[in-house]
């Protein structure tokens, strides 16, 4: 019986090693193009921005992580370190540094993202990371920003966005819907980084 038992073994395993395994999307370098303000609901939107191709990769984020990046778009210093500032100081005292951040993948309407970070001996680690968190980091570390090329959007995207499923996840860091897609659309060559920057300081303020 034992007998049986390990050469079924032996085949299961086998068969499992020989199973292939799911072709990862190839990652493309990208950039952030701008952030945009969906002025009904103050919901900011990033922009990624394929420069070989033109396609885009809008993500819905919060307004502390829009913060956050557009104090680095504008060469903003807030006096004390924010959160992605100490993060960046952890890693350079670590002797470490962020080789890059990459946006992977897309799960029940939220994306995902790692950090890869280089030790001080050359080896690699992946750390799990929202993408708008990995995006104000890479931005202060001078990292690039990666993502899956299927996740990559044609820029016509925000005139014929359609989608049937209703988001359920997490508000942020997820897709826009088709109604977001259309304010994206009117905002998008309306409002520019300085216009956002304005009005997310009197959201900010706001008691």
């Amino acid at each position: 019986m034992k007998k049986y038992l390990h050469i079924w073994q032996r085949k299961l395993l086998r068969q499992k090693s020989q199973q292939k395994k799911p072709k990862r999307s190839r990652m493309v370098r990208v950039e952030v193009e701008n952030i945009v303000l969906n002025i009904t609901t103050s919901t900011p939107i990033v922009i990624l921005k394929d420069r070989k191709t033109g396609g885009i990769l809008p993500i819905v984020i919060g307004l502390f992580e829009a913060q956050a990046i557009l104090l680095v778009l504008e060469k903003e210093k807030f006096p004390r370190p924010l959160t992605h500032d100490l993060l960046k100081s952890v890693i350079d005292h670590m002797n470490a540094k962020l080789k890059q951040v990459e946006i992977y993948s897309l799960k029940e309407n939220t994306y995902y993202a790692n950090l890869v970070v280089e030790t001080e001996n050359g080896q690699e680690i992946k750390i799990d990371c929202r993408p708008s968190d990995g995006i104000a980091l890479a931005l202060r570390a001078s990292a690039p920003i990666l993502a899956a090329e299927n996740l990559i959007e044609s820029p016509e995207v925000i005139k014929y966005y359609n989608t049937k499923e209703s988001l359920k996840a997490s508000p942020f860091d997820r897709p826009i819907n088709q109604k977001e897609a259309e304010e994206f659309r009117k905002y998008l060559e309306q409002l520019n980084a300085e216009d956002f920057w304005k009005k997310l300081k009197q959201e900010t303020e706001e008691p």
